[in-house]
């Protein structure tokens, strides 16, 4: 179980329309690798790589996971961490997991899980770096996280600028 506190935000428990509230309901069939009370995590039916999981709050959310209280995103990244060190003991050749907040599949609250294969069971850190320098303009409905060629410094400067002109809102 995963020790967190209930959310204060009252929402729809459940939404009839959603893919994820219907698996959670149990009318959707899923390939669960664990749940609890509050939580759901299951393999992806359109997988990239073997072991490729999603993880759920039960309680509906929209699925900007920055749009949610602290208590409720704190809670979902325990949950994607009980989860992604489930899927690092299930591969031998997986030494990490990556994790995603993307939410433009399913407008449900989710974490998604990428077990990096190749990476083995070595503890020490090995640096690991892709050829792949593409530079991303506009979402293409999917986010990589590979680095591209260097940025200019006065460039990055003047972004930063801007950027800290927005002011995080106060908890």
């Amino acid at each position: 179980m995963v020790a967190t506190t209930k959310p204060k935000t009252k929402l729809a428990v459940i939404q009839m329309d959603c893919i994820f509230c219907s698996i959670v309901r149990k009318t959707s069939p899923a390939h669960i690798l664990w749940e609890d009370d509050q939580y759901m995590a299951f393999l992806s039916i359109f997988p990239n790589t073997p072991g490729f999981s999603v993880v759920i709050p039960k309680q509906h959310y929209g699925s900007y996971a920055f749009a949610q209280s602290d208590e409720v995103l704190a809670g979902l990244a325990v949950a994607a961490k009980k989860t992604a060190q489930q899927i690092d003991r299930a591969f031998p050749d997986v030494a990490r997991t990556g994790m995603i907040l993307e939410g433009y599949g399913v407008d449900h609250l989710h974490a998604k899980l990428f077990p990096m294969h190749g990476t083995g069971q070595d503890s020490a850190f090995k640096p690991l770096s892709s050829k792949v320098d593409k530079f991303f303009e506009m979402y293409e409905g999917y986010i990589s996280s590979h680095d591209s060629v260097r940025a200019d410094d006065k460039a990055l400067s003047a972004l930063a600028t801007h950027i800290r002109t927005f002011k995080s809102p106060q908890p």
